[in-house]
């Protein structure tokens, strides 16, 4: 997570990123050259939590930044998502996230998993 959050703060990597991204799940508009833009600048980022089962793993941040046309004189802003990761060959892979995440509790079996995958929760992060 930290490694693509540099990324994104130095720009011009969007080979990296793109590296870094389940082929499954990118989209294919997301090319290097479009996430070698730096939209924002971005001023930090804070680790909320982590959660690891065998080859998936989630992690809940925020990022602080401003938008590059409001850098001077724009309030900063947070990105707060939980990211969702998935191990292949030795590399964590970005599968997707979810911003602005619920609160962080212990759902239900069969409630949806707070992570955002869509599978009840006994058969993701309940594992």
């Amino acid at each position: 997570m930290r490694s693509r959050y540099s990324a994104f703060a130095l720009g011009g990597l969007g080979s990296y990123l793109v590296r870094t991204w389940d082929p499954d799940a990118i989209e294919p508009t997301l090319t290097s050259a479009a996430l070698d833009r730096r939209d924002n600048q971005w001023l930090g980022l804070e680790i909320v939590g982590t959660r690891t089962t065998g080859a998936k793993a989630t992690v809940e941040f925020k990022a602080r930044f401003r938008p590059w046309n409001a850098v001077s004189a724009g309030p900063v802003q947070t990105l707060h998502e939980r990211s969702r990761f998935r191990r292949h060959r030795g590399d964590w892979l970005y599968i997707d996230g979810v911003i602005d995440p619920p609160p962080a509790g212990s759902p239900s079996r069969n409630a949806p998993c707070p992570c955002g995958s869509g599978s009840k929760a006994k058969r993701c992060c309940l594992r």
